[in-house]
């Protein structure tokens, strides 16, 4: 039984591998691809692009989060998603024009939109190492990142990048096949565990859905607001070449995942403690890159920022799955909220740029952090408060019957 929930947790990490390596893998070279395959240079075309893309996954996810909870078979829907997407880029592959391309594009992230399904399947099967479950989860995202990142600039510089579709859709159909015996062999067709526990009604979730929504979109938003511009700002700032700034770049998903040892091992100890030193980390990290120093105090501070993001990551994650009443549907919603802040930070970082300077981006960072914390601190406290309401108001009502 352990030996085979071992094998479900690596087939399902390589299915996260595959799913986050294939979609940013383009990503820091849509100018150069779209100016290679279709001869375009406007630059609003690509933005236009990119807003799409996180448009369509806003929309959708919550989508297949309402499917996941009133059908209750979310290895089937998983499966459709991965034959879907495998589909989807044999179309992108064959796109003659712009403007297929993008039709493609949003078929691809329709079906990818169910990849969430992914980590709550992974969650559900590490029940009782939810943490240790998260923080390898986010490690292996991180490496996805890294690794997409490395293969970016190979596959940027093929003859036809196009052909690259081929080979994704058919690894996607193949892990789709996979997980129909993986899946189906480890018995995932099944209700939520969590929402057949669950005795809250909808009403009492809503408010804290709202609160730990505002949580997971300041983190977010701050994280991913310092990116656009960060090998820019090293380049003006320190001087440093290609190689250097994109060593600098990658430096918090390399610490991503050099943390989950600490994480698995020290996160349930510390508890909250622990995640208000994980904010105070990124506060300082992100504030003092802000500030002219040198290179070694840059990675210091990068490598601050990568460890303390990795860990408030992964126990956010931990405490949706411990308060959710309806698993699918509420981290479906999280899921979308976290594309919210993905689609939002390069615009607050473009006007912060434009108004003041680069290196104001990771001042205004830090405090979207703190405010972060702010909401944080408040949402466990009146959570706590009206978890203590509730243990007096059944204290008195047995105090009846005596």
């Amino acid at each position: 039984m352990e030996a085979r929930s071992r094998s479900l947790n690596l087939f399902l990490l390589s299915c996260v591998f595959l799913f986050v390596c294939t979609e940013v893998l383009l990503s820091p070279f849509y100018p150069q691809f779209f100016k290679k395959v279709y001869g375009i240079t406007d630059p609003d075309l690509t933005g236009f692009y990119i807003m799409t893309c996180r448009l369509v996954v806003v929309v959708f996810t919550p989508i297949w989060g309402l499917i996941a909870n009133k059908r209750q078979n979310s290895s089937t829907l998983l499966i459709i998603g991965q034959w879907g997407t495998g589909l989807s880029c044999f179309l992108m592959a064959i796109s003659q024009t712009f403007e297929m391309f993008v039709v493609a594009s949003v078929l691809l992230l329709i079906f990818k939109s169910s990849y969430f399904l992914l980590y709550t399947i992974l969650m559900q099967e590490n029940q009782k190492t939810t943490t240790g479950a998260a923080a390898s989860y986010h490690a292996v995202l991180q490496g996805a990142i890294v690794s997409a990142t490395l293969l970016s600039g190979w596959v940027i510089q093929m003859e036809n990048p196009l052909l690259v579709f081929w080979l994704i859709g058919i690894m996607e159909c193949l892990l789709g096949l996979f997980s129909y015996f993986m899946l189906k062999k480890a018995g995932h067709n099944v209700d939520d565990p969590l929402q057949e526990n669950g005795q809250r009604s909808s009403k009492s979730v809503l408010p804290q859905l709202f609160i730990f929504g505002m949580v997971v979109l300041t983190l977010h938003l701050a994280i991913n607001m310092v990116r656009p511009f960060f090998t820019t700002y090293t380049e003006q700032m320190y001087h440093t070449g290609t190689m250097m700034s994109s060593i600098l770049y990658l430096l918090p998903s390399l610490m991503a995942i050099v943390s989950v040892p600490l994480i698995r091992k020290y996160s349930e100890r510390l508890g909250w403690n622990g995640y208000i030193a994980a904010t105070v980390m990124i506060i300082t990290g992100l504030f003092f890159q802000g500030v002219e120093t040198g290179i070694a105090e840059l990675i210091v501070f990068r490598c601050m920022f990568g460890i303390g993001a990795a860990w408030c990551l992964a126990k956010l994650d931990v405490f949706i799955f411990k308060w959710s009443q309806n698993t699918h549907g509420d981290y479906s919603k999280i899921s979308a909220i976290q594309n919210v802040g993905l689609l939002l930070a390069p615009v607050a970082a473009s006007s912060i740029v434009n108004v003041r300077s680069l290196s104001d981006i990771f001042f205004y960072a830090s405090l979207f952090v703190v405010l972060h914390l702010i909401v944080f601190l408040w949402g466990t406290f009146t959570r706590e408060r009206s978890r203590g309401k509730l243990h007096i108001h059944k204290e008195e009502k047995h105090a009846l019957y005596k």
